[in-house]
């Protein structure tokens, strides 16, 4: 899978601009690779993580390990001198990564006049009729429903494939950060698939729908992914104003994905509502978190699998997030996803780490597998 993330262009950064309809430019801006060599370093890159015009890609990990920073011209300025003060290496790994931008825009556009949206980048409409349409063409095995609405009044839509044989629930969601566009493309790929495959009598797929009820969520930010198209392309949160007295443009939005209220602001989240990664003014504050919350609650005790699928890094992670400790089952968890990552090592040949954010993350991530 992460083969085809050549468009590596979906982690990336914050700068300044205008609050009108144009789309902004990232002409200048700057993919540098940081390797820190010392606790000082490490502990250098964690404290700018916060600032709005630091925007880590790939996490920070541990000491040695490359870090993919995206920085405006101008925040290239304030933090080479500070590199070369603390003796941090960095190279830069691309000059303008609006180059990259407008390579993805150019492939888009030459996708475009396909009637399908599988394989491509689609938007939010185009995702939900999809969905609808494979409920009227399907009715013996599909259905939908809405999570909830956003704050900019779209609707959560939810597909379900299931048969009269279904008995545990499998849950896998998409798009909660806007800007990684490849994760809605692989829920949309998976259904895709999964359909097909059962309609050919692949004895996998049978097997699947035979045991499981899949509910899938596409976009679980679907008012940020939109302004991602539209305005911003590296947008990352929600879009709720975090001050209505003062629209700072780039102070928009929580972190959904740091949002959930179990174990909230514990590890990796900031309460600085300009950051990328604001984890919100309080636990489980956004419509988002808690519509996801409902929809898994609704169900609860019939979960067998959550899933939720990001892009950048080759991860494959498994519970907790905001602790290096262990579950129980870790040794199963681990096994079975080492399954998976010889899978897509035998197809593509891209190798993943197995482990916990916590652990693999060093808690800079707080995810939803901890909720």
């Amino acid at each position: 899978m992460s083969k085809h993330l050549f468009s590596i262009v979906f982690l990336f950064l914050t700068s300044f601009c205008s609050c009108d309809q144009q789309k902004f430019s990232f002409n200048g801006y700057k993919l540098i690779q940081i390797k820190p060599k010392s606790v000082h370093h490490f502990s250098l890159l964690k404290s700018w993580q916060e600032n709005p015009d630091f925007d880590v890609w790939n996490g920070i990990k541990s000491i040695g390990e490359a870090v993919d920073v995206a920085l405006s011209p101008k925040a290239f300025q304030q933090y080479e001198p500070l590199f070369k003060l603390a003796n941090l290496p960095y190279t830069i790994v691309n000059e303008n990564i609006q180059n990259l931008i407008d390579r993805e825009e150019e492939s888009m556009r030459r996708s475009f006049p396909s009637r399908s949206i599988v394989g491509r980048y689609p938007r939010y409409t185009e995702v939900s009729s999809f969905i609808s349409n494979l409920v009227i063409d399907n009715p013996d095995i599909a259905s939908s429903y809405s999570a909830g609405t956003t704050y900019e009044n779209r609707q959560l839509k939810v597909l379900v494939l299931k048969t009269d044989t279904s008995q545990k629930s499998v849950w896998i969601d998409c798009g909660i950060h806007a800007r990684e566009w490849i994760s809605i493309s692989t829920c949309v790929w998976f259904i895709d698939r999964l359909l097909k495959d059962y309609r050919n009598s692949d004895p996998v797929a049978k097997d699947l729908l035979g045991y499981y009820e899949f509910h899938i969520l596409p976009i679980v930010n679907p008012d940020g992914y939109e302004y991602s198209h539209s305005n911003f392309r590296i947008w990352r949160k929600n879009r709720k104003p975090n001050r209505e007295d003062e629209l700072i443009w780039n102070c928009f939005g929580t972190d959904l994905n740091r949002n959930f209220g179990y174990k909230w602001m514990v590890a990796g989240s900031s309460s600085n509502v300009c950051s990328e990664i604001y984890a919100g003014p309080s636990p489980d504050s956004e419509v988002e978190t808690k519509s996801v919350q409902k929809a898994i609650n609704d169900k609860l005790g019939n979960w067998d699998v959550f899933v939720t699928i990001h892009s950048y890094g080759n991860l494959w992670m498994v519970p907790w997030g905001w602790d290096t400790s262990l579950l129980p089952d870790y040794n199963d968890l681990y096994s079975v996803s080492q399954i998976g990552a010889d899978a897509l090592k035998a197809v593509y040949g891209t190798k993943y780490s197995i482990g916990s954010p916590a652990n693999l993350l060093c808690k800079t991530k707080k995810r939803t597998l901890s909720f």
